[in-house]
């Protein structure tokens, strides 16, 4: 089906349910950055990938919000079609309820699907609507009507996670929470996000594709342990351990009927952007306790067996990097075609020959040539396109391990560079490594690192329009929080914390430059103006030496990364077999000093 006729036939619906303007995202019940198939509404509708966009249906207008990461390929996505691309991330961007605001009559039904849209998020709506003179319908799905063959949910298969991995047991994490809830005088605490449930019930999902969680919720009170997931997706062992740490397995969609049988007036902790404004409805009876989640603050601070096993799986993630650009350059060497499509595929075989690997911890950004300058770019059938000898090459892949999930981008060259290439991949290298060398009090926020971190490019006129880096779980969501460095994030980076240092500079239609390690927050030293953190890099893999322009390189940054490439040759090494380890040791061959 076509756009328009998707868009006509929406259309239709919403004059049946009397409803002046649509949003249409790509919302679960969970708020999830990914989704199953089955909730990709907005993009069903629109024909735009991407995680983050959402669209307004009017009679006679349709617009598709996102931000700068996916310009590009939303207006590839939207072309030929009536859907007007609105930039959210450009200064002074209407909003969507502004947008509504200024072009519908006071009066008007504005409409969302409430069972698929955070709490947050609709109560946000809900206000400006009813303050711009607006009815709201929260409750209508025409997505699902006209959407004639949508996916039923998923029913991927849940496994568990060895407590050799974990670091902790299911019964240890109970009580630690249980002690944090009673310390907030919390009753009750509703696991919206599905990661939180896998990591405390230690387990990992296959529901969603390049994703680790399952469709489920925990519910926790200082007596019960509820888990909502579909039984057919236990295995016999995921149900034994459950149950030997006193889990009561339940139906997914029995949650809001236990939900409503909660004690009237028990102070319940959820989270308004993991909880979906349809099953809110359902806890009204509660006193709502609108706190920071606590299972995301305990698992974002990883224990020592989660660091060892993810710096083994950067070690094994490395080596499977190396031996695919090996391969890259070998088949290009040899007059062979390549194309982003047979790269990306070949980038997972090499994962795939290293024990423990599952399947790719996000969809790979194989941005060739302009399409680097894409930051979210994917690539299929329709936009493949060959990697020749004339331009850069920007790969951005991670692997979700049974022991970790990595996260790596490296920009390398094809053929000759020009000087515009190379002056801004070093900048990109040199802001990358401004906040990697970094030593930092405690108590430093995401905001102050990130402006720490584009020194190097402001300085030279170069900027990037999104965050320089994100938390990564353990066998988790590769995007995880509460921490990262952007202007938005007032989080304080704390000790054991994981997080991507990625600065970028992108020319459109030209090429785009990004660098990538993931660090780990470590105790540097104590004074006695407090205690003062450092980060020590976890990312193993060669930085291509030859789009490096010396002068714009500082030479504490020059000696740093010599130092990181004999690391990176001990180990990486006995990994590789000769013409891989070859290839690496011309790859980290020394830069010479200024």
């Amino acid at each position: 089906m076509q756009v328009d006729t998707k868009l006509s036939q929406l259309r239709t619906e919403m004059v049946n349910a009397g409803v002046d303007a649509m949003i249409v995202a790509n919302t679960d019940p969970h708020n999830n950055e990914y989704v199953a198939e089955r909730w990709s509404c907005r993009q069903w509708l629109t024909g735009m990938k991407g995680s983050n966009g959402t669209a307004v249906v009017t009679p006679d207008w349709c617009g598709l919000w996102t931000d700068s990461r996916y310009y590009e390929i939303t207006e590839d996505a939207i072309e030929g079609t009536e859907i007007e691309l609105m930039r959210m991330s450009d200064i002074g961007a209407i909003t969507v309820d502004g947008w509504l605001k200024d072009n519908l009559p006071q009066d008007s039904t504005v409409a969302f699907n409430g069972a698929e849209t955070g709490l947050k998020q609709a109560k946000s709506w809900i206000k400006s609507f009813e303050l711009s003179g607006f009815k709201v319908n929260a409750a209508v799905d025409p997505i699902d009507i006209i959407w004639t063959d949508r996916p039923a949910p998923p029913k991927g298969e849940l496994f568990v996670v060895d407590d050799e991995y974990a670091g902790q047991t299911i019964e240890d994490k109970v009580s630690t929470l249980r002690s944090k809830m009673e310390q907030s005088k919390v009753d009750a605490y509703l696991l919206g996000r599905t990661d939180e449930s896998c990591w405390l019930l230690n387990f990992r999902g296959t529901d969603i594709e390049i994703s680790t969680t399952a469709y489920c919720w925990t519910l926790v009170t200082h007596e019960k342990l509820l888990f909502f997931v579909d039984a057919e997706k236990l295995t016999p062992e995921a149900t034994a351990k459950l149950e030997t740490a006193g889990v009561t397995i339940k139906a997914y969609d029995e949650v809001e009927a236990s939900m409503k049988e909660l004690t009237a007036g028990a102070r319940l902790l959820l989270v308004p952007e993991y909880i979906s404004y349809g099953l809110a409805e359902a806890t009204s009876h509660c006193t709502i306790v609108d706190d920071r989640p606590i299972v995301t603050d305990l698992k974002a601070v990883k224990n020592e067996t989660e660091i060892k096993h993810t710096k083994q799986a950067l070690i094994d993630d490395g080596a499977a990097l190396v031996k695919f650009y090996t391969w890259l350059y070998a088949k290009l060497d040899n007059g062979e075609s390549v194309t982003e499509l047979s790269a990306s595929r070949k980038l997972e075989e090499c994962r795939a020959e290293f024990a423990g690997f599952r399947h790719p911890s996000f969809e790979s950004i194989m941005g060739f040539g302009p399409d680097g300058a894409l930051n979210h770019y994917s690539v299929d059938e329709e936009s493949d396109k060959p990697v020749q000898p004339d331009n850069i090459f920007l790969i951005d892949s991670g692997g979700n391990f049974v022991h970790g999930s990595t996260d790596t981008t490296r920009t390398i060259p094809i053929g000759e560079s020009t000087q515009k290439q190379r002056d801004d991949y070093t900048l990109v290298l040199s802001s990358m490594l401004e906040l990697l060398m970094l030593e930092f009090a405690e108590g430093a926020n995401g905001a102050q690192l990130d402006g720490i971190c584009r020194q190097a490019l402001w300085r030279h006129g170069r900027n990037f329009k999104h965050s320089t880096g994100h938390g990564i779980g353990f066998g988790l969501e590769v995007h995880e929080g509460p921490q990262g460095f952007s202007a938005a994030s007032s989080e304080a980076i704390k000790l054991g914390m994981l997080t991507t240092i990625e600065p970028g500079c992108y020319r459109p239609g030209e090429h785009g430059v990004r660098i990538e390690n993931i660090v780990h927050t470590v105790l540097s030293r104590e004074t006695e103006f407090g205690r003062f953190f450092k980060f020590e890099n976890l990312t193993f893999c060669p930085i291509n030496p030859d789009l490096i322009e010396p002068t714009l390189l500082p030479a504490h940054q020059i000696e740093w990364l010599n130092n990181y490439h004999g690391e990176v040759l001990e180990k990486l090494s006995p990994l590789l077999n000769d013409a891989e380890r070859a290839w690496l040791e011309h790859e980290c061959r020394p830069l010479a000093m200024r």
